[in-house]
């Protein structure tokens, strides 16, 4: 099944946009999520942020910086997001804290990592052929 623009597979195409798709869903939530709630905490029972979670969030926006960078040139930015998620996923599972939501996170890296993979290798295959 061919698509209609040149000679990318309809395939590739629904890989490339589905993890341009969902990375931009998961920026927009965290933008929202970070406008919405802020960093800090004004109310007089919060607790002060600590050096861990500093990190943390370091680890989310550089995690978001990947994403956005995956828009553009894929196999970086899926590298990039797939790196600091896991790290993030390390610090939490060595803590007892587990999400199934931080492994969902990761499938716009591998997606992006998969669709550069794979436009890599038929770019590849057409030149030989051709």
């Amino acid at each position: 099944m061919e698509a209609k623009n040149g000679n990318k597979k309809l395939w590739l195409l629904i890989l490339r946009w589905s993890a341009r798709i969902i990375a931009i869903l998961i920026a927009i939530f965290f933008l929202l999520m970070f406008l919405g709630e802020g960093i800090q905490n004004h109310s007089p029972n919060a607790q002060a942020l600590v050096a861990r979670d500093y990190i943390l969030l370091s680890l989310k926006a550089l995690y978001l910086i990947g994403l956005i960078i995956g828009l553009w040139r894929e196999g970086l930015g899926g590298l990039i997001s797939l790196v600091f998620m896991m790290t993030q996923i390390a610090i939490h599972q060595t803590e007892g804290v587990g999400s199934a939501i931080f492994y969902y996170m990761l499938m716009p890296g591998i997606l992006f990592i998969l669709s550069w993979y794979f436009h890599r290798r038929l770019s590849t295959l057409e030149n030989t052929v051709a």
